[in-house]
């Protein structure tokens, strides 16, 4: 998929010089960052769904499939 996006000017130097320094292309490495930011969000939903359940001294019905869907998502 192609994707246009518009970046500050002081940034665009400092990301081609990173792909240079991993040898990887700018788009594969701002997939790579775009991805990992998407995964840090489901993570961070996946925490904030599972606190939404818990009450004092007890865990709703749920939490530990929340739970373990957490712990898949940074798996993948």
């Amino acid at each position: 998929m192609r994707v246009t996006v518009h970046i500050p000017d002081d940034l665009g130097p400092k990301l081609k010089q990173a792909a240079r320094s991993e040898r990887t292309s700018v788009s594969a490495l701002t997939a790579k960052a775009v991805e990992e930011y998407l995964k840090k969000r489901r993570k961070k939903a996946a925490g904030n769904r599972l606190l939404a359940l818990i009450r004092p001294g007890a865990v709703a019905p749920g939490a530990l499939e929340d739970l373990e869907q957490g712990r898949a998502d940074d798996r993948a």
